[in-house]
């Protein structure tokens, strides 16, 4: 009777760890299609210039195409507007040229599964995951500026 009682746990152990292995099996499959699924959509440099240059062009225009950025000067003439929509359209128009700049300014690191774009902007240093085709871009580290001020190189 004792040895049917260890048979008996001999097959429900045997069961159990065949269950856990089964788990452990699934996972290891949803672990690979993630894996593969991530690789497949990480984003090339290509596709993150193009997204770099809409950010940047978006913030140039909110920031410097304002009417109220306009020099006094234009505002004592009523041309504030036109300031602004010329500043706007210059912004546009250039937009070839900024990502060349970016592209020039940028460095990828390809892990595979995702990528990690370092771009240096005057002292800026910006960082942005591409992951799943998408992108992450976190706040700006303060660098040096490898060019110095067009006015210290003049004064000395």
């Amino acid at each position: 009777m004792e040895g049917n009682i260890e048979f008996k746990k001999m097959i429900r152990d045997h069961n159990l760890s065949k269950k856990s292995g089964g788990y452990l099996g699934t996972g290891a499959v949803l672990l690979a299609i993630l894996a593969g699924t991530m690789a497949l959509t990480n984003p090339p440099k290509e596709e993150y210039i193009e997204y770099a240059s809409g950010q940047l062009s978006a913030e140039l225009k909110e920031n410097y195409c304002k009417e109220s950025e306009a020099p006094e000067i234009l505002e004592n003439f009523n041309l504030s507007k036109t300031f602004a929509d010329v500043c706007s359209n210059l912004v546009t128009s250039q937009r070839p040229a900024v990502r060349q700049y970016l592209d020039h300014r940028t460095q990828r690191q390809n892990f595979v599964i995702f990528s990690v774009y370092t771009t240096r902007l005057w002292e800026h240093q910006y960082r942005t995951i591409g992951v799943f085709g998408n992108f992450l871009t976190f706040s700006s580290d303060t660098v040096e500026n490898e060019f110095p001020p067009l006015q210290k190189i003049f004064t000395e």
